[in-house]
């Protein structure tokens, strides 16, 4: 925290502030209330985004500081334990009547099972994709499979939401969890912020993007005009390059959004329990989206995809074009 001058170079980097411009809901305002030891809004307004951390110059870890000073309620406790498992989630899901939950998730399907013996690799959806995309996990499958791979599907959370959101403790166990699970076979990710959460912990994990373009994979010449979602947390750590390498090879031409790692107003469960200043940044990613002429937005994560979907537009994943 004391590497924080107070610069304001965070500042238009933070969505919150963005849309609020208010002291309260930007990283140096949270950073000096946790400082101070004073309760402040802001600290529940915070997307979890880390875009700061790149516009920071003094390289203060903001999301470090974040993660120590937040504490679950109840509520959070409960929604992490159905990520926890997505058969329960796809459970809960089918009877919530929140509206607000059902605005996003319209329709969510049971997690795809699969283990073949002898598996090359493991395909590792996400808790909220195993759920919500279950279409994408299908074609992802076909995709690997019809390239001579043998597939073990693990449904589970990375632990992305916890961290964030108050329990870090439990956040740290699911990662072990996982460790344990993928053992020495190579894992593909469909959840982009789940990649890069899981890299930061140690875990040898690739974004279906960069497995394409690491491992040569052959793509076929789709065509077409996308713009592009950078999903915040994989964006901080650089795996987005991976996506338009492989819209590149697949002859799709990309027109870039303004601001494509602005957030997208999801913020873990923030669009559940923050819904003003969550609608706020929605309306703000709408208008940065139409501003680059397409209505066909490639997005790899998938809270930012429903989200995205909701605003309007035709929202795809990267193996969507390529096994469609």
């Amino acid at each position: 925290m004391n590497e924080c001058v107070h610069c304001g170079f965070c500042l238009q980097a933070c969505p919150t502030y963005v849309v609020t411009g208010s002291e309260v809901h930007s990283p140096r305002g949270r950073i000096m209330a946790i400082k101070l030891g004073i309760p402040s809004e802001g600290l529940e307004t915070c997307m979890f985004c880390r875009r700061c951390e790149l516009a920071c110059p003094s390289g203060v870890e903001y999301g470090k500081i974040l993660e120590g000073a937040r504490k679950a309620n109840p509520l959070l406790r409960i929604t992490h334990r159905f990520l926890e498992d997505p058969k329960r989630l796809y459970v809960a899901l089918r009877v919530a009547q929140v509206e607000r939950v059902k605005k996003f998730v319209p329709s969510p399907s049971k997690p795809l099972e699969c283990s073949e013996e002898r598996p090359d690799l493991i395909l590792f959806p996400g808790c909220l994709t195993a759920v919500t995309l279950r279409g994408t996990v299908e074609r992802a499958l076909k995709f690997l499979r019809d390239r001579g791979f043998r597939v073990k599907i693990v449904n589970a959370c990375c632990g992305l939401a916890h961290r964030g959101e108050g329990e870090v403790e439990r956040a740290e166990e699911l990662i072990e969890s996982l460790r344990s699970r993928f053992g020495d076979l190579k894992v593909i990710s469909l959840s982009s912020n789940c990649t890069a959460h899981m890299k930061e912990k140690g875990l040898r994990v690739m974004d279906f993007g960069e497995f394409v373009v690491e491992s040569g994979v052959k793509v076929p010449e789709v065509g077409g005009r996308v713009t592009v979602h950078d999903p915040c947390h994989a964006n901080l750590l650089g795996i987005t390059k991976y996506t338009r390498e492989v819209l590149k090879r697949a002859k799709i031409e990309v027109r870039e959004m303004e601001e494509p790692s602005f957030e997208c107003g999801a913020g873990g469960s923030n669009f559940i329990f923050q819904p003003q200043i969550s609608d706020t940044i929605m309306e703000e990613k709408r208008r940065k989206i139409r501003k680059s002429g397409v209505e066909v937005v490639v997005s790899t994560n998938p809270s930012c995809s429903l989200v995205i979907a909701a605003l309007g537009f035709k929202v795809v994943h990267l193996v969507d074009l390529l096994a469609s």
